[in-house]
């Protein structure tokens, strides 16, 4: 190193180092000297190193943190009895008519069990696919698809091999769909009882002991019953229905599960069966109908009896078809027994009711009845056409008498005005102009005659009330009648009446009144048979008149009593039915749309 012009110089090995300039110094690293220095890189060294603690320790707090299994002892309890919950149960399909088994007392005071029946038929049903005849219980459901639910293929009616490949078709997916998984087993360890649905609607007040006989349940059942409902008995406008368990065979005893009593102001009560034997009110209306509904259901599938066909059953079905072919048709799509359906047309026929045009026919509802005997017996019928109804309701006027078919206002419309009534007769002279046999001059006959045997019996033509037994010299010994219609019938020339027939006396259409004779001015012996109407005279060979009874008073008042009963039966099908509907659709729901209502 050497001094050039004030300058220190680097020569040999030191001159690669550069030169230093004379105000620069060298400092030596020492911790006694930089002490300051070293702590204040110290302490940001620990703060950034807690900083970034406390952020991770923060983070790992929020996540959840596995919790260890404990086995908690569960304690014993003492068996109790507690109310019937929800079943394990499979909708059922319900095809055909609405039905009610009800318990009720016949005229000879016999209890005894009817199905009744509630049909509708319209004009516009389409018969291959008729709407009116899916199952009532399908209906409430049939917004959604058949493959939108698990059991939507089983609860088809008619699952034919294209109605089902269609399906099949119809229910496959461009992509995959997750929905709940279902698991479905049916493995029952011994015969589940049948449970029968049966109702008590009394048209007068029934003792709970009376019912009970229809039943054949034990004593003890009913008197628990009645004394959780608080009565012995079960009066007019009050419903008492029952749910049955009936056992498989005789080892099981019946037993009432289920009962429903309505007052007279709709007040409902609810009372299931406990374990213990007694009943307990209960809240849950879904358990009552789903039960209800699977009564139904099974009831359907069990064997009806039908009542033995009839070689004249035969030949009048033969002449319904032609005169009402599309009324039969829809009726015998809907399961309507054939009786029943020619007691239809019956009526219609008889009340000039058509059914034979294309469009416009009337939409029908009737109610039927099936006894245990299997006898079927039509109940009402009302007719809806043009915007207004007509009724009609099986009764009998007396106690004694053949049913008839009434009208809403007590008049019977199932008779008409006979046109011979001697069954042994031939029509003689006709009604109008004509030379009289005897006088030789030419008159009016205001009748017809009927040639007839000696003493021949003459029957009323209709109903109604004796008016004359009298002697004339033209008529000889004739008998008037005056019908509830206003007009009057009289059959004249006979021989003498019956005994017990007297000026006064009601006579029933068919009653024998009078017998053929040959009294005042007669060739011989026949009947002359007379039809007034108001004041004028008309042709009873080609009126058409209604013969039957007309109620008034009291009659009437018994009458409306029973079409109201009827009302209520056709009510309360129908609101069973529904509710049977309303109970499959909620166990069809998923179980996470089942909220309380």
């Amino acid at each position: 190193m050497v001094q050039r012009n004030g300058n220190m110089v680097l020569q040999g090995d030191d001159a690669v180092f550069g030169t230093i300039h004379p105000r620069q110094t060298v400092i030596a690293f020492t911790l006694r000297g930089h002490w300051r220095v070293t702590l204040a890189i110290l302490l940001l060294a620990v703060g950034s190193s807690a900083l970034l603690g406390g952020y991770i320790s923060h983070s790992l707090a929020r996540l959840p943190v596995p919790q260890k299994s404990v086995q908690v002892a569960r304690a014993r309890r003492a068996p109790v009895s507690t109310p019937k919950t929800s079943r394990v149960w499979m909708p059922g399909v319900v095809d055909g008519p609405r039905k009610l088994d009800l318990i009720e007392r016949m005229g000879d005071g016999s209890m005894v069990h009817s199905a009744y029946f509630d049909v509708s038929v319209g004009a516009n049903d389409e018969l291959e696919t008729p709407k009116s005849r899916e199952p009532a219980m399908l209906n409430s459901y049939q917004e959604s698809e058949a493959a939108d639910h698990p059991f939507g293929l089983v609860l088809q009616p008619d699952l034919s091999a294209h109605r089902l490949d269609a399906l099949v078709r119809k229910s496959q997916r461009l992509w995959q769909v997750r929905g709940e998984p279902i698991n479905v087993s049916i493995a029952p360890l011994r015969p589940a009882a049948q449970v029968r649905h049966l109702v008590s609607m009394p048209a007068q007040e029934e003792p709970l002991g009376t019912i009970r006989g229809a039943l054949n349940v034990p004593d003890a059942e009913f008197q628990r019953l009645g004394e959780e409902l608080g009565a012995r008995s079960v009066k007019p406008g009050e419903e008492l229905d029952l749910l049955v368990s009936e056992g498989a065979g005789d080892a099981r005893p019946l037993q009432i599960v289920f009962a429903r009593h309505r007052t007279e102001r709709g007040k409902e009560r609810l009372l299931a069966r406990r374990d213990d034997g007694r009943f307990q009110e209960v809240a849950d209306r879904h358990l009552y109908d789903r039960m209800t509904a699977e009564a139904l259901s099974a009831d359907k599938t069990s064997p009806q009896p039908s009542s033995p066909a009839r070689p004249e059953d035969d030949r009048a079905l033969a002449r319904a078809r032609s005169d009402y072919p599309k009324l039969m048709t829809h009726l015998a799509a809907s399961k309507v027994p054939p009786r029943v359906s020619l007691q239809v047309a019956d009526l219609l026929r008889d009340n000039d009711i058509e059914w034979s045009q294309r469009d416009g026919e009337p939409v029908i509802d009737l109610v039927f009845r099936k006894a245990e005997d299997g006898r079927e017996e039509l109940v009402s019928v009302t007719i809806h056409k043009d915007g207004k109804e007509q009724r009609f309701y099986r009764y009998s006027a007396t106690d004694d008498g053949k049913p008839e078919y009434f009208d809403d206002k007590g008049r019977s419309m199932s008779k008409k005005l006979m046109h011979k009534p001697v069954q042994a007769g031939q029509l003689g002279d006709g009604f109008g102009w004509r030379v009289h046999p005897i006088l030789n001059v030419r008159k009016f006959h205001n009748g017809v005659d009927y040639r007839a045997p000696q003493g021949s019996p003459i029957v009323a033509a209709g109903d109604g009330v004796v008016v004359t037994i009298s002697s004339e010299s033209g008529y000889g010994k004739y008998i008037r009648i005056r019908h509830d219609g206003g007009y009057t019938t009289t059959y004249a020339h006979i021989a003498g009446t019956p005994k017990g027939i007297a000026v006064g006396q009601r006579v029933s259409q068919g009653q024998v009144i009078a017998f053929v004779g040959s009294t005042g001015l007669s060739t011989g012996p026949h009947l002359y048979y007379e039809l007034r109407v108001g004041d004028k005279y008309a042709d009873p060979t080609k009126a058409e008149m209604p013969a039957g009874t007309s109620l008034h008073g009291p009659a009437l008042n018994k009458f409306q009593a029973q079409m109201g009963r009827v009302e209520a039966i056709a009510q309360a099908i129908r609101s069973s039915a529904t509710s049977a509907a309303e109970a499959v659709a909620h166990a069809l729901k998923p179980a996470g749309d089942q909220r309380p209502e």
